[in-house]
């Protein structure tokens, strides 16, 4: 049989080999080839002048100075972290397929960049959808793999349309002003407060907070279920402290 492994929502035992890939965020939305910054090198690079002649000798060859510098750093710099985007297997193939369509309905959520006068049309059950997309990728977080979580029945349940459980989920969208070279940090992280515990997964346009207190009042972010109310309007960028 092999190693068995429990899926985080039907709580099923199953062979890995009958695991699915289930990206986290989803890959629809930016988690592809995630691509980091060699820190160091580009330090050592800054203090060198092998950036200078390579960017003098790209635009003798005809490129303007934004595609020299962005060709340096694709070339030189950038560093592939996950060629195929970040995934775990965390759900068996019946209930990733399940999750797949809330996932739709987030795309929706995330190609209209949160706007308010757009998701004041969205049909009640797609912005439950849309919710229960985001808690269900937390279930595939790697710091959050030992956590019983206690939205598994809402996630499950599609007629659900409220949860009272100890989580709260918060979100921002991003500005990208903390974005090294414009490029979104993706990942996932895990922080411990004394009131309790913060777990963050972010795409390309939006960071989540997933925690067990209710958040600081210094933190600017909107409450998931935010999007249900008609006044809704979204926190843009992580505010004067930082965020979580």
């Amino acid at each position: 049989m092999g190693d068995m492994v429990q899926c985080r929502l039907c709580k099923r035992l199953f062979p890995i080999t009958e695991m699915s890939e289930e990206h986290y965020p989803a890959r629809c939305v930016g988690n592809t080839d995630i691509v980091g910054v060699d820190i160091i090198k580009l330090v050592d690079q800054l203090q060198s002048t092998e950036m200078h002649h390579y960017i003098i000798q790209s635009m003798e060859n005809g490129n303007c100075v934004e595609q020299a510098i962005g060709d340096y750093f694709d070339e030189e710099v950038a560093k592939s972290l996950y060629p195929k985007g970040r995934t775990a297997q965390t759900l068996c193939r019946e209930c990733n397929t399940f999750l797949g369509n809330y996932d739709k309905c987030y795309l929706r959520f995330f190609n209209e960049n949160g706007n308010p006068k757009a998701i004041k049309g969205f049909q009640k059950a797609t912005k439950i959808k849309i919710i229960k997309s985001i808690f269900a990728k937390f279930l595939s977080v790697p710091e959050a793999a030992n956590e019983a979580f206690d939205f598994i029945d809402f996630i499950k349940n599609e007629n659900a349309e409220r949860y009272d459980g100890l989580w709260k989920l918060y979100f921002v969208r991003r500005d990208f002003s903390s974005d090294i070279f414009g490029m979104p940090d993706i990942g996932t992280g895990r922080a411990e407060f004394e009131e309790g515990i913060v777990y963050e997964l972010s795409d390309e346009k939006f960071i989540f907070n997933l925690m067990n207190f209710p958040k600081h009042d210094c933190f600017e972010m909107n409450d998931i279920f935010d999007i249900l109310e008609r006044n809704y309007k979204p926190v843009i960028g992580v505010g004067k402290d930082g965020g979580y």
